[in-house]
This record gives structure tokens, C-alpha cells and sequence, in this order.
């Protein structure tokens, strides 16, 4: 692999994995929100692939999002102001928060 130098030698989709979680996250390990705030992506954690969460979102710009099921391994970036997270498959599923 070539050697990097900085954030603007990187593609598009390395730098924004570079720079997610900088501002730290809440993790929703049950069914409830993280209170109002600033977060930039979510990503739904879980043991095996079929774990899955139910996650609403309300946003500081643009339509809010409907409770929507998500698959473990998913992100999803976008100006959320709540996150709220329902009907979690098993104790193993949960969704990380990143502030930006």
C-alpha cells in the first residue's frame, strides 16, 4: 500500500471513515434515544448478520426518518438531531452515536 500524507491524499470515502467518531459517540445498547444533539452518522452493531435494529431519527435538516430496520454492519451519515432506537433482536445489538 502507497504511503499517505494528511487527509487530502485520501479518497472521498477514506477520509470520512478517518474522521467519524472523532467527537466520540453514544452507544444505544436497548430500546431508547440519545436526548437531542449533533450526530453526524450511525452504525448498528450486533453478534450475527441477521441481528437487526429499528431505528428512528429526527433531523436538523431535510425529512426525519421513520422507523426504518436496520441490518448489524450498516452506517448511515446524516444531520440527526435524535436517535432513537426500538425493537433490538437480541442484547447483542446495538447502535453507536457519532457526535460531528
Amino acid at each position: 500500500m502507497a504511503r499517505k500524507y494528511g487527509l487530502n491524499s485520501y479518497t472521498v470515502q477514506e477520509s470520512n471513515n478517518a474522521k467519524i467518531g472523532q467527537a466520540g459517540f453514544k452507544e444505544l445498547t436497548s430500546a431508547g434515544n440519545t436526548g437531542d444533539g449533533n450526530f453526524v452518522a450511525f452504525y448498528v452493531t450486533g453478534a450475527a448478520a441477521a441481528d437487526v435494529a429499528t431505528v428512528a431519527a429526527t433531523c436538523h435538516t431535510g425529512d426525519d426518518m421513520t422507523a426504518t430496520p436496520f441490518l448489524q454492519g450498516t452506517l448511515v451519515y446524516g444531520a440527526f438531531k435524535k436517535i432513537t432506537m426500538s425493537s433490538p433482536t437480541d442484547a447483542d445489538v446495538h447502535v453507536l452515536c457519532y457526535y460531528g
